[in-house]
């Protein structure tokens, strides 16, 4: 009586091979396009949501805030006051900031909660945005599998825009936030966003809101902000 066959051959040993370089060589191409997909879907999602809040501040008379948490890779639109005014560069707002500490400072907490002098203004101005309050429009989100924000751009924030931190800080308040509006004029902050691989920085989305008209882009390009303005005049016209 022959005993059973234990084992593989050598041919079928590379039959088995071959077939599994095939289905890796076919697996790995679907999921980079899985990879790409899904920073495509963040970034087409962030387009759609600046052409919206365009149209829904004119129609609702409010300011739209966009808040991007780069380090846990999160964004939502909070609403508040129309009359919200945003600085144009790093130094202004750190100015703007530090001015706004120092006169909360001169109050204690009591009266700041019975509202001595201009406290109230004040605390107004600190929390003069929230989320949304219409659960038809509680617009926010989390960027799935490896997509991550490289860094967001508004001119408060400087050329290079706000990045994410080397690590999650241990205290939220440290957490790396930037923010982007939307006036009920119809215009916006200049706006540049980028999305990429976690794996490969280098493949990625953009998305581009200009200033004044509010229009947006969508492109796997990686725009320096500005360049996103070279159609604007370098002078004005001249004046007679």
């Amino acid at each position: 009586m022959r005993t059973a066959r234990q084992g593989l051959t050598l041919i079928e040993l590379l039959v088995a091979m071959a077939i599994l370089m095939v289905m890796v060589v076919v697996a790995v191409p679907s999921f980079q396009g899985l990879m790409d997909l899904q920073q495509r879907a963040a970034a087409k999602e962030l387009a759609q949501t600046y052409t919206w809040l365009v149209d829904e501040a004119k129609l609702r008379n409010v300011s739209f805030r966009v808040a991007y948490n780069l380090d846990r890779n999160t964004w939502k639109v909070e609403v508040g006051d129309p009359n919200t005014l945003v600085y144009s560069s790093p130094d202004e707002r750190e100015k703007a900031e530090e001015e706004e500490k120092d006169k909360l400072a001169r109050y204690t907490k009591r009266e700041l909660a019975e509202g001595h002098g201009d406290a109230v203004d004040l605390t107004e101005q600190e929390n003069k945005f929230s989320g949304l309050e219409d659960s038809v429009f509680n617009v926010g989100g989390t960027l799935e599998g490896d997509a991550v924000f490289a860094w967001v751009y508004t001119p408060q924030y400087g050329e290079d825009g706000m990045r994410p931190s080397d690590k999650i800080p241990d205290d939220p308040e440290d957490e790396a936030i930037a923010y982007t509006y939307v006036f009920p004029d119809g215009t916006a902050e200049h706006t540049v966003i980028r999305i990429v691989d976690r794996e490969d920085p280098e493949d990625g989305w953009t998305v581009a809101v200009e200033p004044l008209s509010g229009k947006v882009t969508l492109t796997t390009d990686v725009l320096d902000p500005r360049d996103s303005l070279s159609w604007l005049p370098e002078e004005g016209p001249q004046l007679r």
